[in-house]
């Protein structure tokens, strides 16, 4: 079994949610990302961690 680290080098060209095809700037940024593969409608939509509103203001 294989457990060193490895990079994302390749990804495809089509985007993961709804399979359009990816422009050469949203390849890029999914390979500095580390994946996936998202089209910049369903990249838009990704929250990072912490980051969601839980519907419980700070009051």
């Amino acid at each position: 079994m294989d457990l060193e680290e490895k990079s994302l080098e390749e990804i495809g060209d089509r985007c993961e949610e709804c399979g359009a095809k990816l422009t050469k700037a949203e390849i890029e940024a999914a390979l500095d990302s580390g994946g996936p593969a998202l089209c910049t409608v369903h990249a838009d939509e990704v929250v990072p961690v912490g980051e969601e509103d839980d519907g419980f203001g700070e009051e």
